[in-house]
């Protein structure tokens, strides 16, 4: 999709369609004419947009999703409604997180920058699978992006620019687009600064003495197979009542609550990616032994804001 627009009536319009609401456009005196170019590419998880602009400042009271503004030319200054300031710029990107008013000040006569559009959903599915639990508290990103040049995030998004631009690439396939976008996602959890990096790249996700990093291990793995916590103490040579205490001070959690959270955010990852037309959320319960669906969707919504069977129809946007 490509979007051109002149003036300021036209170009609110042009930025509430492809990213989200615009409430005001001013242009400084000295700009003849306010002009805006913008080429739009879909994939399943992941957007593109190319947007070439004259100098101006725009005013967003409400940002959906994770964006990351990657530099082509121009200087663009960007704040957020929690006060963060950053530059897109040569050898300087921005992150911005979902929830956020944004005022974005192209300082230059003309400013192109490509913008990777991430959903929510896509983005706490991911970080839930790495952890192997369920997320307490929403995802934030600093805005100064680290990952500008070599690392994985980068790497991620030279692989799936590439596959979209080769004729017969492997985004032709609907399956590994979804894979590709996926890459893309965990390249930007795994290299850019948040409040659950610390997490994401030590060793071990649970701390303490090495029969409780065990028992940790084991349900991560096989989570389930375990059907009682003395499946648990017995694997790892600890009696129950250690491993339990063990858990308590080490993990924050009972055992079988941590095998529970791990199941619940495996649910929601396979919901997520599933395919509506073959798979039922029923089905994805049971996969993960969820055998009371009522009991099931009552704790999901409760931890993803939306139903099981709106996530595997990809409505869980609209529920958030």
């Amino acid at each position: 999709m490509v979007i051109s627009a002149s003036g300021v009536d036209s170009t609110i319009a042009a930025l509430s369609e492809a990213y989200n609401q615009v409430t005001a456009v001013t242009v400084p005196r000295d700009t003849r004419s306010m002009h805006l170019q913008l080429q739009c590419v879909a994939l399943p998880n992941v957007q593109f947009n190319d947007l070439q602009v004259s100098k101006s400042t725009v005013c967003a009271p409400f940002y959906p999703r994770y964006a990351v503004c990657l530099p082509i030319s121009g200087t663009i200054r960007i704040t957020s409604r929690s006060g963060g300031t950053a530059l897109v710029c040569e050898g300087s990107g921005v992150v911005i997180s979902p929830d956020e008013a944004i005022l974005a000040e192209y300082l230059s006569d003309e400013c192109r920058f490509i913008t990777v559009l991430l959903d929510r959903s896509d983005m706490e599915a991911e970080l839930s699978a790495l952890l192997g639990r369920g997320i307490a508290s929403p995802l934030r990103f600093e805005p100064r992006l680290k990952d500008v040049g070599d690392g994985s995030f980068s790497q991620a998004l030279r692989l799936l620019r590439h596959e979209m631009e080769s004729p017969d690439g492997l985004t032709s396939i609907p399956a590994m687009s979804v894979r590709l976008g996926r890459l893309v996602v965990a390249g930007l959890l795994m290299s850019q600064p948040s409040n659950y990096l610390a997490e994401l790249t030590r060793p071990s996700a649970v701390c303490g003495p090495r029969a409780i990093r065990a028992a940790a291990a084991l349900i991560e793995e096989h989570p389930t197979r375990i059907k009682t916590v003395g499946d648990i103490a017995k694997a790892v040579g600890l009696s129950v009542r250690a491993l339990e205490e063990g858990f308590r001070r080490h993990v924050g959690t009972p055992p079988m609550t941590y095998v529970r959270d791990v199941r619940m955010a495996r649910a929601h990852a396979e919901l997520t990616s599933a395919d509506a037309d073959v798979t039922t959320a029923t089905d994805v319960a049971v996969n993960w032994e969820f055998w009371h669906y009522g009991r099931f969707a009552a704790a999901y919504r409760q931890r993803y804001g939306c139903t099981p069977s709106q996530t595997l129809r990809g409505e869980c946007r609209a529920a958030d």
